[in-house]
């Protein structure tokens, strides 16, 4: 991937890790696109970064993400890279059915169904592009799993999180 000249899409991107990404990449004269939930944040990130053009997008929402490559693809018919950002860790007390269940299935739909719908959303343009790029982000922090309060077992067991990052981690190309 040329590290300059490319226009961008980076959902999940609205602070942290993500939000630094997007303004090293600017820097490198690149064209970036940030996505997030949160208008506030999208409002900030237009007002103090002019260049950076911003997009409303749920990952957990097929809608959303449909509604927003639609919009993306609009206003810059140019993008050639993807990054798949957006991601979740939670605490999982796999001795309480009733408590983990929905978060590991939260945790699947962001960090698994959110990046497999991006890829879906932007495959067909990303192939018609000329020097298309498509990365997927894990994180290391999944492999040092958050440990349940009080836990009382030697062994803890791996959080969904750390299975969704492996599905994901695999290369990928246009």
């Amino acid at each position: 991937m040329n590290i300059s000249g490319n226009t961008i899409f980076i959902p999940g991107a609205t602070s942290g890790i993500g939000l630094a990404l997007a303004l090293a990449l600017q820097a490198r004269g690149n064209t970036l696109i940030v996505g997030g939930r949160r208008t506030d944040l999208l409002d900030k990130i237009a007002a103090e970064h002019p260049g950076i053009d911003t997009v409303q997008i749920d990952t957990t929402d097929p809608a959303s993400i449909d509604a927003a490559a639609k919009q993306v693809l609009a206003k810059h018919p140019e993008l050639n890279v993807l990054v798949t950002m957006a991601g979740i860790m939670r605490v999982e007390d796999w001795r309480q059915p009733e408590s983990f269940l929905a978060s590991a299935e939260a945790v699947v739909t962001t960090n698994v169904l959110g990046p497999i719908r991006l890829i879906a959303a932007f495959i067909e343009h990303l192939r018609a592009q000329p020097d298309a790029t498509l990365v997927t982000v894990s994180s290391g922090l999944a492999f040092a799993p958050l440990r349940p309060p009080r836990a009382t077992t030697r062994r803890r067991p791996r959080s969904t999180c750390s299975a969704s990052r492996s599905g994901c981690s695999s290369p990928t190309r246009p």
